[in-house]
């Protein structure tokens, strides 16, 4: 996978993925913000056999820095200035002052945790990168040189820091391995990436308020999870899962846009939904 970057002043890049993700992670909400958020490990698959030489020498490194691009983005456009993730004091910073993948030049950095040097790859621990992401460039962490913890962060040190502790109860926990199991979605991960900062922010969610059972309900592609929140306690409580479908779109022979309605019968018949 070749990609090229055209500059102004005519100057052009060019340049040549060494490998790509490969994780659990298929979908934008299932990123989270940064790779310390992340659940999971990923594996670097190098793109050409070649770069397993170039990797030898990185026994011993704890950590790496990955250089990738954001090329599963949903929009091409960039703006000067851009909506952050975080509670903060307001809504849109000046995109350089941020990780916005929607940026000039659509690069990203993570220093990951380096696990294993294989011959087909690196095995890395937590990532915020979706599965396929094109990989340019990896790089020592060298913690001297790449570690300022007394820095400041401007509007970032001003940020919110409470994250909510995301529980799942015994029913909850049972049906989330089941649909992972089976070949579909890690809705435990995602929980985690949608719910530990700001649940209730419907601007970045597809929530709503089950005013009768006096729940909250996020969606996630052809699911829905059923959950409470505990201000008090900084807690959120993953109740149960169910499926979206009506039983009339469960019907043999219906369509099948997402090839999953299998998963949701086998589903419904086990847990008796």
């Amino acid at each position: 996978m070749n990609i090229q970057c055209d500059c102004n002043g005519g100057k052009s890049f060019t340049f040549q993925a060494i490998g790509h993700i490969r994780n659990h992670q298929h979908y934008h909400y299932d990123a989270p913000r940064q790779a310390v958020f992340a659940a999971g490990n990923a594996l670097l698959e190098w793109s050409d056999p070649v770069y397993r030489n170039c990797a030898e020498d990185l026994t011993g490194f704890d950590r790496i820095w990955l250089i990738w691009i954001f090329d599963q983005n949903k929009h091409s456009s960039w703006h000067s200035h851009v909506r952050v993730p975080v509670p903060a004091e307001k809504d849109h910073y000046s995109v350089f002052a941020t990780r916005s993948p929607y940026r000039p030049n659509p690069i990203g950095i993570s220093a990951v945790e380096l696990l294993e040097i294989r011959k087909d790859g690196l095995l890395i621990g937590a990532c915020d990168l979706l599965d396929g992401t094109a990989v340019l460039d990896v790089k020592p962490y060298i913690p001297e040189v790449d570690a300022f913890p007394q820095a400041q962060a401007g509007w970032r040190d001003r940020v919110e820091k409470r994250l909510y502790n995301v529980e799942f109860s015994p029913q909850a926990a049972g049906e989330s391995r089941f649909i992972c199991e089976n070949g579909a979605l890690d809705i435990a991960n995602f929980c985690q990436v949608q719910l530990q900062h700001r649940p209730l922010d419907k601007s970045r969610k597809r929530l709503k308020f089950d005013g009768e059972n006096n729940l909250w309900v996020i969606h996630y592609r052809t699911w829905k999870i059923l959950f409470t929140v505990n201000e008090d306690n900084v807690q959120v409580n993953i109740l149960k899962i169910l499926s979206n479908y009506t039983a009339e779109e469960l019907l043999p022979g219906t369509p099948d846009k997402y090839q999953d309605k299998e998963l949701h019968r086998a589903f419904i018949k086990r847990y008796n939904k």
